[in-house]
């Protein structure tokens, strides 16, 4: 069965999706965009900034189902400019030092303007006990 999640701790949608959704054991996180969700603005122009606020919009979304950070399985990240790996990348490791998720990197034509980073997620429910994903 499928359920909708929302946290009022991160960004709301721009647009007609969801925040997240879960089912069959794993929850599935949304792009995430680097907006403070107290201004609904997105922050400076600063890749390494950037990055960390989208991965705390992540971690406020998981939390509504009892997840974390750690329990993410897979990540795709979207980059404006590949110039920006490296600086993405140091963030990654600050986020996921160890056991970190398979992720795929790619890059983009266009943003918004000011947006460098989009980053998405799937994570495993912690309470998931196993079984066929339904």
């Amino acid at each position: 069965m499928k359920k909708i999640i929302y946290s009022d701790e991160a960004p709301k949608p721009l647009g007609v999706y969801s925040q997240g959704t879960v089912g069959g054991g794993l929850i599935f996180v949304s792009g995430q965009l680097p907006v403070d969700p107290k201004t609904s603005k997105f922050i400076e122009q600063d890749i390494k900034k950037q990055t960390r606020q989208v991965f705390k919009n992540i971690e406020k979304i998981l939390a509504v189902e009892g997840a974390g950070l750690k329990d993410i399985l897979k990540i795709s990240a979207f980059l404006l400019n590949i110039d920006d790996f490296k600086g993405m990348n140091e963030i990654f490791q600050e986020f996921f030092s160890a056991e970190p998720p398979a992720r795929t990197t790619s890059t983009v034509k266009a943003f918004p303007p000011g947006v460098l980073v989009e980053i998405d997620a799937i994570a495993l429910k912690p309470s998931y006990q196993g079984g066929p994903l339904k």
